[in-house]
């Protein structure tokens, strides 16, 4: 017996040592035995895993989620070019030039000829950054696992110069070249649908990315050129009609346009507010095909956005 009290002293104090080791001040282990997340024993011997785990288990993020969002966004300018006027787009310039009645128009402005056939068309046009605002709507299956499905819209402007080549005023050095301004306006509605993973990286953010399927619907507003105070729209709104003045022809409206689709991937920080609000910074990703004609090529996009998300509402 004498030989067993200083064994059995040796192995009751490691025991002793082992569990104080274990009560970290800094994790509140009353609520680990609630119904919501798993029960720790004195057999979860090794400290570190169960911080992990326990942090996981509490991030709980079930349940719907409605979020709002404002942003920038930038569209390729490869389709930009479909606003340039040049002859290979729907939409050119020479349908306006070629017209004798718009020609004499651009000749008494100017004051002389020009050559209504070869038309300089910018090289390149390029979308400006546009605001971009959108809804979000998230149901989340799992603790920091969900699917969502957002809706953005923006109006995209493009602007350029096109040069008309203009009889010199000696009739006799070469002609000189006088340019005008070109713009272009659509608007555009992206629905995604997707999957978003989040992952804790303190106890006030997560880290989440997201990727899915997205579906993109495109529309001409605005398709002219400016020559000195008049202005003429590129839209063929008159069919198989020619234009003349002072006549009443028909006119129709003209849907330029269409469905695209493509594949996008987000990221972002989640930045908690409260238990049922939080601010997300983020940047998406897109690669896309349009529904413009002439432009079949899928192209990158960018949005960077906050999005204000709000749970348990329902």
């Amino acid at each position: 017996m004498n030989f067993f009290k200083p064994i059995l002293f040796v192995f009751l104090s490691i025991i002793a040592f082992q569990f104080c080791e274990a009560q970290d001040p800094n994790v509140d282990y009353g609520n680990a035995f609630n119904e919501k997340t798993h029960s720790y024993g004195l057999n979860d011997f090794n400290i570190v895993k169960r911080k992990v785990r326990y942090s996981q288990d509490t991030m709980d993020n079930r349940g719907f989620v409605f979020g709002i969002s404002m942003g920038v966004f930038k569209g390729n300018d490869y389709n930009a070019n479909f606003y340039s006027g040049a002859d290979i787009n729907e939409n050119n310039i020479r349908y306006i030039t070629s017209n004798p009645y718009r020609y004499y128009e651009i000749y008494q402005y100017l004051g002389r000829n020009y050559d209504s056939v070869n038309i300089q068309p910018p090289t390149s046009m390029t979308y400006d950054i546009a605001t971009m605002i959108g809804f979000s709507f998230h149901y989340n299956f799992k603790r920091n696992l969900g699917f969502f499905v957002n809706v953005n819209y923006a109006k995209l402007n493009t602007t350029g110069q096109f040069a008309l080549a203009i009889d010199s005023a000696t009739f006799t050095s070469q002609p000189a070249l006088r340019f005008f301004p070109i713009i272009g306006m659509e608007q555009r509605t992206y629905i995604d649908i997707g999957l978003q993973k989040q992952i804790q990286i303190g106890n006030l953010a997560n880290f989440w990315y997201e990727y899915g399927l997205s579906i993109n619907s495109s529309s001409v507003k605005l398709s002219e050129i400016q020559v000195g105070n008049q202005t003429y729209s590129l839209v063929n709104n008159l069919i198989n009609q020619n234009y003349v003045p002072n006549t009443q022809q028909s006119t129709y409206n003209v849907y330029q346009g269409g469905i695209g689709f493509g594949l996008f991937f987000g990221t972002g920080i989640s930045l908690i507010v409260t238990n049922n609000v939080s601010v997300d910074p983020g940047f998406e990703l897109y690669y896309h095909k349009m529904a413009f004609d002439g432009y079949p090529d899928f192209k990158f996009n960018y949005h960077f956005f906050v999005r204000l998300m709000m749970r348990n509402f329902l």
